[in-house]
């Protein structure tokens, strides 16, 4: 990568990502903590999404009801709104180039903007469901926020089995999610480009998905407030605010798609 293609937005930069997202038709967008909500840093800052929660979950009375604190997570889904980033990528998925989101966010705004479930891969789970501990049943906060303004204790047990139920949110100590991570992969090994927007890949398996991409021959644009251990392999780095580097982006695609 030539030094004219890494550093902070300029209209070098961003003419050379609007041409690779123009060439492209298979594009994975990887988002990180660095788009999140603030609802959803309020919430990890708050506890709720403590790091050591699911081991102190399955035999800590005191650390299920700190992770019960239901009214906060429905309280933050209900009220987080997407933002430029989030917009951006949408836009992708209208233009017919954008082929999959992945995300380490749980927040669940991708999806308000209209990404379909069969195009977003939650490596980390989803603040927008519950699931049961023991069989896996998964249940929509909604359904269980209903039943909590009925009364029903919030030491909550799974209609099936019994067990008890948690965000279904992958915490410290929690396998990662074997489903999505191989749909992740599958997605990455067969794009075209893959645009890594506000992560440092500083938790694996995810911080393995860029490399699959470059592996199989894709190109790699980074926009990011940090840095990551994969930006020498970018072929555009831009280090700055992702909305605003995204927004230029996007007016110069337009620009040059004719849809200006």
């Amino acid at each position: 990568m030539g030094d004219q293609l890494k550093g902070v937005i300029s209209e070098q930069l961003v003419e050379a990502a609007a041409s690779l997202i123009v060439d492209a038709k298979r594009i994975v967008a990887f988002t990180g903590t660095g788009i999140a909500s603030t609802q959803t840093h309020q919430v990890r800052a708050s506890g709720v999404l403590e790091e050591d929660s699911f081991p102190r979950f399955q035999g800590d009375p005191a650390a299920r009801k700190k992770g019960w604190q239901l009214w906060t997570m429905f309280h933050m889904i209900e009220t987080s709104q997407p933002n430029a980033v989030h917009y951006a990528i949408a836009e992708l998925l209208k233009m017919g180039k954008l082929e999959c989101v992945i995300t380490q966010n749980v927040d669940g705004l991708h999806q308000k903007t209209g990404i379909p479930d069969d195009k977003l891969v939650e490596l980390h789970g989803s603040l927008r469901w519950l699931k049961c501990i023991n069989c896996g049943r998964r249940y929509h906060i909604i359904e269980i926020a209903k039943k909590l303004a009925e009364g029903q204790s919030e030491e909550s047990l799974c209609g099936d089995c019994g067990g008890k139920l948690k965000a279904a949110t992958v915490s410290f100590g929690e396998p990662p999610l074997t489903e999505e991570v191989s749909k992740a992969e599958r997605f990455s090994r067969n794009c075209d480009l893959f645009m890594l927007l506000g992560s440092s890949l500083m938790i694996y398996p995810a911080a393995y998905m860029p490399v699959y991409a470059i592996e199989s021959g894709a190109k790699l644009m980074i926009i990011n407030t940090g840095t990551s251990h994969i930006d020498d392999k970018a072929d555009v780095f831009i280090q700055g605010d992702v909305g605003k580097a995204l927004s230029a982006i996007m007016d110069k695609v337009r620009m040059k798609m004719g849809n200006a």
